[in-house]
Formats: C-alpha cells, sequence, structure tokens
C-alpha cells in the first residue's frame, strides 16, 4: 500500500479551494456609510478567535471576552460551561465577505461597552490612515489561516465597492455613529 504523501492535506491544491470559497461573489455599490460599517463590523469579526472556515450565510455567535473577542459555532444558550465571554450577537457572513452583526440580540450591556471601544479604536485607526483604500487588508500575514483568507476576500469586495473613500474618511472623521448599534455615549 502507497503511502499518503500529504496526509493533513496541506499544499496549494487546499489554499487555492479556500481562496475560491473567500472570493466574494455579487458586491454591490455601497455608499460610505455602508462601506465604513462593513469594514468596523468585519475587521471586529476577523479579529476574533476561531479555528473554523466560516461558510456564507449560516450563524455564528460573537462573544466578548476580558482578553480576546471568540467567534463561535455554539449559541449562547448551547453551552454546557460557560461561554467564552459575554455574549454579543449572532452574525453572518454575507456572499460579498462582508459580516453582518444582527443588532437586536445585544442582551449584555458590558459586552456593548466593548464593543463601543472597538469602534471608537477603528475609527481613530481609520483617521490616521492617508488612504483608507491602500489599507485594506489584502494579506494580512498576522492573521490565522482562515482570518487571512476571509480578510483577503473582504478586501477584495470593499475595493470593487465603489465607495468614494473621501467620504469614508470624513464620515469617520466627522464622528456620527458608525454602526448604528453602537451609539457614542455623550
Amino acid at each position: 500500500m502507497k503511502k499518503n504523501p500529504n496526509p493533513q492535506g496541506k499544499g496549494l491544491v487546499p489554499v487555492l479551494r479556500d481562496w475560491s470559497a473567500a472570493r466574494p461573489t455579487g458586491p454591490t455599490r455601497k455608499s460610505a456609510a455602508e462601506f465604513l460599517r462593513d469594514y468596523c463590523i468585519s475587521s471586529l469579526v476577523l479579529a476574533a478567535h476561531f479555528k473554523f472556515r466560516p461558510v456564507i450565510g449560516r450563524t455564528y455567535y460573537l462573544y466578548a471576552g476580558d482578553v480576546q473577542w471568540t467567534l463561535s459555532l455554539i449559541g449562547p444558550d448551547e453551552w454546557h460551561d460557560a461561554p467564552p465571554g459575554r455574549f454579543l450577537a449572532p452574525c453572518r457572513l454575507r456572499p460579498d465577505m462582508t459580516w453582518e452583526l444582527d443588532s437586536q440580540a445585544f442582551r449584555d450591556a458590558s459586552a456593548v461597552a466593548s464593543l463601543q471601544r472597538f469602534v471608537k479604536g477603528f475609527v481613530n485607526t481609520i483617521q490616521g490612515q492617508e488612504s483608507i483604500g491602500g489599507e485594506l487588508p489584502y494579506y494580512a500575514g498576522n492573521l490565522p489561516y482562515y482570518q487571512r483568507m476571509l480578510a483577503t476576500g473582504l478586501a477584495r469586495s470593499l475595493a470593487s465597492s465603489g465607495a468614494d473613500t473621501g467620504q469614508v474618511r470624513a464620515l469617520a472623521a466627522s464622528g456620527q455613529a458608525l454602526l448604528g448599534l453602537a451609539r457614542e455615549e455623550t
């Protein structure tokens, strides 16, 4: 019997398969507000810890821990032990490789406060960039494999969205509510 030279399935073929799965399909034109919202939410989800390949349209669950965010296949009511943090919201990967959060599910005030801190930090980062389009995560080598693939798909999707990056920067600089779900506290 011949031994399999690649028992873990590593190599070019799986990478190309995963890249094909992470390619945006049907990106639509986005306003500056939609671009900024999708970039922020998607960056949040891609910054979360997970070790699985997300599938378009499937519901996942985002948790805010003390140290890191976690994206899980397990819902807040399905844990036998303690969840990996405070439940924030269910989320889904869209065909254009952006993520959406179900804002109706926000139950935990401290998780929402964590989201607000992330949004403020994201806006501060955006304001410091010369060109938002030039800073899209085409290859984020610091990310784990699946997050890196999805970040590349996100960058391609947002780059082809047709949003005016000048308007995006102006929107971020104006301090307007970015997500419509993480309102600035006054």
